[in-house]
């Protein structure tokens, strides 16, 4: 192979980012979603991963991964697939979807001792993100977020279908922008069993401020409601996202549930690489 081949599948290979564009101030992993769709023929796959530790019970432990691949298809439309996995208490896990409902009757004595086993579970989501409007002036940029998720583990499949929408102002814009992102959305279980609760809402939070046109630090409060008899997923998160020379981004979070049931800690850390043109 020639050099000249050798280097254009190298150069190929190499992830693409505008680097003279200040870095996004919301996304992974933070409990955030811009309402910015990738451009026609660009796209962006992240990887996350997180360890959670519950307040309560005999497993404590989580660990988890989650995959996301986002594809702009048409102008304002992005295509999004996303996986995740998780193994511990799965419980502290119900807010990102990897919930697993054990079957009827939780309180027989067989039921109660696999709750305090560690299990494995996780989820499977296809969405379509709709970019309504841009953030121009004093209007902030709107964006509409459609999915639905399998989620499946020790216990019997479950369907879930969500809507959320998507805001975010940018204030001082230029090389050291400071961003406020909200979201609010409503989730739907599709095949509800008896006692759960079949629609839930959530809302997220986000204020990032760029201190380089490649670091932003980010503070973030997450919002939602869990099964019943549970109190509300809520977590705060904050920490800091920085872009590498070679275009990839890098982003550690550290977070902390205030109430008990939301995980005492929670640590995440993602990589994203942009691809495309």
């Amino acid at each position: 192979m020639s050099r000249r081949v050798l280097a254009l599948l190298i150069l190929a290979a190499r992830p693409v980012a505008a680097q003279d564009e200040p870095i996004e101030l919301a996304d992974d992993p933070f409990e955030i979603t811009d309402p910015i769709a990738a451009a026609p023929g660009t796209a962006e796959i992240g990887f996350v991963g997180a360890y959670e530790r519950a307040r309560q019970g005999r497993i404590r432990d989580t660990g988890a991964i989650q995959t996301e691949y986002e594809m702009g298809v048409f102008p304002r439309l992005e295509l999004r697939l996303g996986q995740t996995g998780a193994y511990g208490n799965l419980e502290t896990r119900r807010r990102l979807g990897t919930a697993v409902d054990l079957t009827d009757g939780d309180a027989l004595p067989q039921h109660q001792e696999e709750r305090e086993r560690a299990r494995a579970g996780g989820t499977s989501g296809l969405g379509l993100l709709y970019q309504l409007s841009e953030d121009r002036g004093t209007a902030p940029a709107v964006g509409l977020l459609g999915r639905v998720r399998t989620i499946y583990g020790p216990g019997r499949t479950a369907y879930e279908a969500e809507g959320v929408a998507l805001v975010g102002k940018t204030f001082r814009p230029g090389r050291l922008p400071l961003g406020i992102h909200a979201n609010f959305g409503w989730t739907t279980r599709i095949d509800p069993q008896p006692g759960d609760r079949t629609n839930r809402y959530l809302f997220n939070a986000s204020i990032g401020q760029a201190v380089t046109s490649d670091v932003a630090l980010v503070l973030t409060y997450a919002h939602s409601q869990q099964e019943r008899g549970d109190r509300d997923f809520s977590l705060l998160q904050a920490g800091f996202r920085y872009r590498l020379p070679n275009g990839a981004v890098v982003g550690v979070a550290g977070g902390a549930g205030l109430n008990r049931d939301t995980p005492a800690l929670q640590i995440s850390v993602a990589v994203q690489f942009a691809l495309g043109n």
